[in-house]
């Protein structure tokens, strides 16, 4: 059993301690704050974002230490028992190694300072995807040693373990082949950048717009707002169309007419219809044919194209939706007949 009986006295050190680590840390942050606030313009960009990020984590420390030295300073008879302390020692450590990988975590940042050299030769959606990617791979190997530090803490043989990776390298290797595939397709899609996050792009069957673009898959979500997540090594294995790069859409459709239409009123229908369109703010300039494509079965076919300026699938939809409203009222108004499927039968006299 363990001894309580104290004089109270004694406990204004770990009281102060305590109360230290309750103030000093906050000060400690309000100072670091100001400072760099006044700084930011007269340092280097690295050394700022780094200071930034270990701000927190180094008052925390602070804040660790505090609390172990108050602790350490109680009149309690286990405080100074062997075991208790190794347990102290160890959880002190542990949160030590976690604050300090929490600030290199915060300073990822800094990664993306190594396209600044590029950065005149990269479009904007380019640089935020590549430094996206850079910031990714930065918390991965954050995330690493943290955890290295932190076994080997513990008393875990990291070097055992490193070893035993390095002997069983080939059969992890053979497993994980998939992986290193999306990982090289990953920085092969960000370096060539075909498009970028925030991009409405085409793989094949799937579509949407660019949300992610990870280590090993890249993250779209599509028109029904579903999230998709695809292979990396798929991705670079498809014909990628990136909507975002045209400058207008193409809106092919066909009007069928009935075969009753007099010459003159296709001719007339064709001309009115071509300036009707050319007319229209949201249509490319010279971007309007209307010609008599085909004679169908049932109707004579003329064939429209449209370039539309809108380029987002929203507007887009609505241009088409004021266009169509527009033709139906033209070809009424040219006096013109929409076809549609019919068959005639010829019924013998009996």
């Amino acid at each position: 059993m363990f001894d309580f009986s104290f004089d109270l006295g004694t406990l204004v050190p770990s009281l102060l301690l305590a109360l230290l680590a309750v103030v000093l840390p906050m000060l400690f942050r309000r100072i670091a704050d100001g400072f760099l606030r006044r700084t930011k313009s007269h340092m280097a960009s690295w050394l700022h974002i780094l200071l930034e990020s270990y701000v927190f984590p180094l008052a925390m420390i602070l804040r660790v230490f505090l609390f172990l030295l108050a602790i350490s300073m109680l009149p309690l008879v286990f405080v100074t028992d062997a075991k208790f302390q190794n347990v102290l020692d160890v959880g002190s450590d542990l949160l030590v190694i976690f604050f300090l990988g929490l600030g290199s975590w915060r300073a990822a940042p800094v990664s993306r300072l190594l396209l600044h050299s590029a950065e005149n030769r990269l479009d904007l959606q380019t640089h935020q995807t590549m430094g996206h990617f850079f910031e990714n791979i930065f918390h991965a190997l954050v995330v690493v040693f943290t955890g290295i530090a932190a076994l080997d803490r513990l008393g875990v043989p990291v070097s055992g373990l490193l070893t035993g990776a390095g002997v069983a390298g080939l059969a992890v290797s053979l497993a994980a082949q998939s992986t290193l595939s999306n990982l090289i397709a990953g920085i092969t899609l960000v370096l060539e950048h075909p498009f970028g996050i925030g991009d409405y792009v085409v793989f094949g069957d799937y579509e949407g717009t660019v949300e992610d673009i990870s280590f090993r898959s890249t993250r779209i979500r599509t028109p029904d707002n579903v999230v998709i997540t695809i292979e990396n090594s798929k991705v670079a294995a498809e014909y990628i169309q990136n909507c975002d790069c045209r400058t207008s859409r193409l809106w092919s459709f066909t009007i069928g007419l009935t075969y009753d239409t007099p010459r003159e009123k296709l001719e007339r229908l064709t001309t009115d219809l071509t300036g009707l369109l050319l007319a229209q703010p949201d249509v490319k300039e010279n971007g309007v044919s209307v010609t008599l494509d085909k004679f169908n079965d049932y109707s004579i076919d003329l064939l429209c194209r449209v370039y539309i300026t809108k380029t987002s699938l929203r507007d887009y939809l609505q241009v088409k939706n004021r266009l169509n409203l527009l033709i139906l009222d033209k070809v009424r108004a040219d006096d013109c007949e929409f076809a549609f499927p019919t068959t005639t039968l010829d019924m013998p006299k009996s």
